[in-house]
């Protein structure tokens, strides 16, 4: 394919790099396009491997009276997630944070999601290191040292990870 091109001395002439420009232009709109007509902007890439709807989730908040009990329940809990990470498939999103809204940084959020409630009730709470950590923290709170209180849900499919 070949493209005429004028010259700044007023020659018209024929290019290959010309007419590759065009073609180049023509394929990316055709691209951008397509992609805004299969909304693949507002999609995540990912999501093909994704199956939405069927992951169950839980969110737990931890309201602690120390900085010391917080200190002593984070280290006891990289055991836990080491363990999962290792042998828990099915666990699909383990994290913890500190809540920023709290100005004496005493409140703990973890969000933990499941592939289901039965992996989660089955599996997980019958783990290895969740066994030898859930007492640590049951203590605490018989000791009235930490609040524990949180929630649970079933995603519905809208949205993405």
């Amino acid at each position: 394919m070949k493209v005429m091109t004028r010259h700044s001395n007023g020659r018209k002439s024929t290019t290959m790099i010309g007419a590759l420009s065009y073609f180049a232009v023509g394929a990316l709109f055709t691209h951008m396009f397509h992609s805004m007509k299969n909304n693949a902007f507002t999609t995540n890439s990912i999501e093909s491997t994704r199956h939405p709807g069927n992951a169950w989730s839980l969110a737990v908040k931890m309201t602690f009276k120390e900085k010391s009990d917080l200190n002593y329940i984070l280290e006891e809990w990289k055991a836990v997630t080491e363990y999962c990470r290792k042998n828990e498939p099915f666990l699909l999103h383990y994290e913890g944070g500190l809540v920023d809204s709290d100005p004496q940084g005493l409140t703990l959020h973890m969000l933990e999601r499941y592939t289901s409630k039965d992996d989660y009730a089955q599996r997980h709470k019958s783990g290895e290191e969740f066994l030898k950590f859930r007492p640590k923290l049951k203590a605490l709170q018989d000791q009235g040292k930490v609040a524990v209180e949180g929630y649970s849900y079933q995603e519905i499919g809208y949205g993405f990870v």
